[in-house]
């Protein structure tokens, strides 16, 4: 009900966002306390119901709800449409299809120059397209960031394809599209819980979190897509199905880019596997295998598009190097190299248009990288479990959401499969501190946008101290029963 007040284009100035906010954090209030007694309590066939039953209804509530300050949805809907009548997604931004005739006829020269026939045929479709109704029409129009070509990879594309056949221009059936996929990783969630003999009623934490539920049916944000097949990945590689394990990680890249960087981490679990059932002469062949199984995935899925060769990554880069959004340690990052260091001038890299942030960023990388190596280097030091491979994961996961210059409540939703293992309590409270990022709009729309700098200082450092203190807490308790053991 609240969303009917969230309409595109209208009315920002009277958007209820501190209620839709106050609702949300109401939300949490009772999620956190079903968590805690799901924790507590022992399993409970009927509760398991109870959850799912409920889950479903969460979702389907919010199946013909607006979205509530977000429109990437827009983007996905026309990429399905385009996709769909045989052009490739990534070539023409939006700002193309819409300047095509004016351009055509005002620039004839330029427009000879910049465009082959091809050209001429697809973007005069597209523009057929535009004007084939007035909801394709207005779809096209409230694309955010029209001047750039899209950034969404291949299995994705192919979703929005899907969908555009079933549907054209339908939020409702995109959102249904997304329920299948969120239903597949509840499913693989619970298969992980059960292998790994935990309770299998902790998959509340994935199925009734108010942040996952609100970015995936009603924001309509497509990474649950790659979560579906992260899970899945988890649950075959501890099934020691690897063929299939590295099929469903390299699904999950081509959902959203993130999963590629447990990929090191899988190679070592299965050269750890490998070296004690087979003959060692044998390992290097098999993840020689399992890599050109991966590539080759991935290079079948990205096929169709590469006609422009690299130019289908214009949108990646645009993205990479300028977006920043609700940032932690990337922002003050960006403060150390600019005003501590003193860093100035353009950088002319890929990664950023400015030194400072190209600095920033290639922290980030060093980061993550020094991060797996030293985590490949305690399993190689010492014995692990499955469920230890599993939490350096989450690790990894975790720390690429927390060193991202972007760090979009959705992109935290990746987090979530992993809570149901680990339900560590200073994350959960991050799924709930996160979504303070809509306040931004509240300021941006009421024109008091000097507050929007402390947005982060009441999302982050809670999460951080209380993540510091549970480190702590955990050492000196584990200090202590050594001393009383010794």
């Amino acid at each position: 009900m609240l969303s009917r007040q969230f309409n595109w284009g209208e009315g920002y100035v009277d958007r209820p966002i501190l209620q839709y906010l106050a609702l949300y954090f109401g939300l949490f209030v009772f999620y956190l306390a079903a968590c805690w007694g799901i924790i507590r309590k022992k399993f409970d066939k009927n509760i398991f119901w109870f959850i799912i039953f409920f889950g479903l209804l969460f979702r389907c509530v919010l199946l013909p709800a607006n979205q509530i300050q977000e429109d990437d949805v827009y983007r996905y809907l026309w990429d399905g449409k385009v996709f769909a009548h045989g052009v490739n997604p990534f070539e023409y931004s939006p700002t193309e299809v819409n300047e095509y005739k004016m351009f055509k006829i005002r620039q004839r020269e330029n427009f000879d120059e910049k465009y082959s026939a091809r050209n001429d045929r697809e973007l005069a479709l597209l523009t057929e397209l535009k004007w084939e109704n007035d909801r394709s029409l207005t779809v096209l129009d409230r694309v955010n960031h029209p001047d750039v070509q899209t950034i969404y990879p291949p299995m994705a594309q192919y979703v929005f394809r899907l969908v555009s056949h079933i549907k054209p221009d339908s939020i409702i059936a995109l959102r249904i599209a997304f329920l299948l996929f969120d239903l597949m990783a509840l499913a693989f969630i619970v298969g992980i819980l059960r292998y790994l003999g935990k309770d299998e009623n902790l998959c509340l934490i994935y199925f009734w979190s108010p942040l996952l539920i609100k970015e995936t049916f009603n924001s309509t944000h497509l990474d649950i897509i790659g979560i579906a097949f992260l899970c899945g990945f988890i649950f075959f590689m501890l099934k020691k199905q690897e063929v299939r394990a590295t099929l469903f990680l390299a699904f999950g890249f081509l959902g959203k880019l993130y999963p590629i960087i447990l990929f090191p981490l899988y190679l070592q679990q299965m050269w750890s596997r490998a070296q004690e059932q087979e003959n060692k002469s044998s390992v290097l062949p098999k993840l020689a295998g399992h890599v050109g199984l991966f590539t080759a995935v991935v290079l079948l899925f990205y096929a169709p598009f590469l006609q422009n060769g690299m130019a289908i990554f214009e949108g990646l880069k645009t993205y990479s190097a300028h977006w920043q959004s609700n940032d932690s340690i990337f922002a003050l990052l960006l403060v150390f190299y600019r005003d501590g260091l003193g860093l100035q001038g353009n950088s002319g890299i890929w990664l950023s248009t400015e030194l400072p942030g190209f600095f920033a960023k290639a922290t980030v990388v060093l980061v993550l990288v020094a991060t797996l190596i030293y985590l490949m280097w305690q399993k190689h030091r010492k014995e692990h479990s499955q469920t230890d491979d599993i939490f350096n994961m989450f690790i990894m996961m975790a720390l690429m959401f927390l060193l991202s210059p972007v760090q979009n409540p959705w992109y935290l939703c990746w987090v979530i499969p992993f809570l149901c293992i680990f339900p560590h309590r200073a994350w959960l409270l991050l799924t709930w501190l996160v979504s303070w990022y809509y306040l931004d709009f509240y300021f941006d729309y009421q024109e008091i946008q000097q507050y929007s700098t402390w947005i982060p200082w009441f999302e982050y450092p809670p999460f951080y101290l209380l993540l510091v203190w549970l480190w702590w807490k955990t050492k000196n308790e584990k200090w202590r029963n050594k001393n009383e053991e010794s």
